[in-house]
């Protein structure tokens, strides 16, 4: 069960960006908000929240209870904006509940990567992006939409992947570990033991971009083209832009399939030679055996094939910083 912590009219009850009435639930498990002191932290959001709101309510929720929550806060007509806090699949979960409902969401990011915040330019970290709410500005972004060969739809706000990447979520996730800094230095060891079997993939792509059956060791499609730059997670430098980007990594070998993700690594998606990088907004992804396991936004999916990927423009409203004027 949620254990909420209710708050009185927050501090400055005339908004400044029209976030209207605003709920903020924070994933109970997630990041620095396992430890956290509840009442002290929820004052704390309330009062940035009063801000650009009219008046806030901060609630702990259990992960089994998440979406049900989410869900609920979607329908609920006295609500105008979600701010949820929690790792990448906490705000996936929340933001494909959110879009299309006309209710804004911020994000304070509680996990390890914090891919959709860092595309939103929402600084990492709990206290500071908890100090940055006050700037938050509203906008729409775009989200991706995939449906599987079953017609099943699947949003998603950073990613859709098949290949080496599931293989690595799922090795990774058998290993234990009990912090972020845990998560990475599984992530390091589960690198090499995946590599070791690298596995082949046949696929057809159909649509705005168009491959013959083809063999390759990875195939995504993201939100957005992800920012080129040294020393930082893959996100994508604008959510506005309408269309997604299809990442293909051709089987040519191990040595090729190590300088690919070493060049990724270091920031290099469009200049990586190595990959098959293309804007689309409509395509179809064939694989040879029937299902497949996907990493949509970084949750586990076994899906049946063929899958087609369209893009939803502005589909879901967020709360951000503003962009600089340098950019």
């Amino acid at each position: 069960m949620p254990d909420p912590v209710l708050l009185a009219e927050a501090a400055s009850p005339s908004p400044r960006d029209g976030a209207g009435r605003v709920a903020v639930v924070i994933n109970a498990k997630a990041g620095t908000a396992r430890t956290a002191d509840r009442a002290g932290l929820s004052a704390r959001i309330a009062e940035r929240v009063g801000a650009i709101g009219t008046a806030a309510s901060v609630e702990f929720v259990e992960p089994r209870a998440w979406r049900r929550r989410i869900e609920a806060l979607a329908r609920d007509p006295a609500v105008d904006t979600v701010v949820v806090g929690g790792g990448d699949g906490s705000v996936s979960t929340a933001g494909t509940v959110l879009a299309g409902s006309g209710k804004a969401m911020g994000v304070i990011p509680l996990g390890t990567f914090n891919l959709f915040a860092r595309s939103l330019r929402i600084p990492v970290g709990m206290d500071a992006a908890v100090d940055s709410i006050p700037g938050w500005r509203a906008a729409a972004v775009d989200v991706g939409e995939m449906t599987d060969g079953q017609g099943r739809s699947h949003l998603f706000l950073h990613h859709v992947s098949f290949g080496f990447h599931p293989r690595f979520i799922e090795t990774r996730d058998a290993v234990p570990y009990a912090s972020r800094l845990g998560k990475m230095l599984a992530s390091l060891r589960v690198w090499g033991r995946t590599m070791k079997s690298l596995h082949r993939m046949s696929m057809t792509v159909r649509g705005d971009v168009e491959r013959p059956r083809r063999r390759y060791y990875q195939a995504a499609v993201t939100v957005g083209s992800f920012r080129e730059g040294f020393g930082d997670f893959p996100h994508a430098e604008d959510l506005t832009k309408g269309d997604l980007d299809l990442v293909l990594l051709p089987a040519r070998g191990r040595a090729d399939f190590v300088v690919a993700l070493f060049l990724a690594a270091i920031g290099r998606w469009r200049s990586n030679s190595r990959l098959e990088v293309a804007a689309i907004r409509d395509v179809e992804l064939a694989t040879r055996r029937p299902t497949v396991k996907a990493s949509i936004d970084g949750e586990l999916e076994r899906c049946a094939s063929p899958f087609r990927f369209k893009v939803r423009p502005k589909a879901l409203i967020v709360l951000m910083p503003p962009r600089p004027p340098a950019d």
